[in-house]
């Protein structure tokens, strides 16, 4: 998958949310890590739990490296 596709990568098969959904969700969001985490995933499974807790970590931070977030995911 090139560069420039990664956001399109699913961060979690739980919810079907691609990496650049979650990152729109976490920054529409003022929830803790947690909670918000179950807007992405729709569950309270901790499969994803590394990719999307460094995602979030990115969004809190400004500064996202989708690459980082796809080796996780991996």
């Amino acid at each position: 998958m090139g560069v420039e596709n990664l956001g399109e990568k699913i961060i979690c098969h739980c919810g079907d949310k691609t990496i650049d959904e979650a990152i729109e969700i976490f920054q529409q969001t003022s929830l803790p890590f947690r909670k918000a985490r179950k807007e992405v995933t729709g569950c309270s499974k901790t499969c994803c739990n590394k990719a999307l807790s460094a995602l979030f970590d990115m969004v809190y931070f400004g500064k996202i490296d989708k690459e980082a977030i796809a080796k996780l995911i991996e």
